[in-house]
């Protein structure tokens, strides 16, 4: 198994409503940074759009609803919030994230009930976006990763 150290958050769009809801094609995202950055929201993209190695994280199922990207493990997401969009803009990561997109092309992305990765878990598979499933929905406390090749 393969962890990443919590580092950089955040972005938002509602093209990338459009991946999540199931319309449309694969999604590039802004480009990998260690920073906290407001960057331009993950659009359409013609098939074989890059890998960015970024979970993206949404408030709602809303076409603008806002969201924060996450690249390494965080043992709990008090103090983050949405920094992008719109429906759900500043509201807490923790206990809030309705869907989700992984992006990393190596790595499933495990979303926890509990801080420290403990409790109830939703995996996403590289390229997976869907809703959380229920009794992590809007229930999440933790982010972490698993090599799968």
């Amino acid at each position: 198994m393969r962890t990443r150290t919590l580092s950089a958050v955040v972005a938002g769009s509602a093209t990338a409503a459009l991946l999540l809801t199931g319309v449309g094609t694969a999604a590039a995202a802004p480009a990998k940074s260690d920073k906290h950055s407001k960057a331009a929201a993950p659009a359409a993209a013609p098939a074989g759009a890059t890998w960015d190695g970024y979970i993206y994280l949404y408030y709602s199922t809303a076409a603008n609803s806002a969201w924060s990207r996450f690249y390494y493990a965080v043992p709990d997401f008090a103090g983050y919030t949405f920094t992008n969009g719109v429906d759900g803009l500043g509201q807490r990561v923790k206990n809030n994230v309705n869907r989700a997109w992984n992006n990393d092309g190596y790595n499933a992305a495990n979303i926890w009930y509990n801080e420290n990765y403990q409790g109830a878990v939703d995996t996403f598979y590289p390229g997976e976006a869907r809703q959380l499933k229920v009794g992590v929905r809007n229930d999440n406390a933790s982010l972490n990763w698993t090599y799968v090749g």
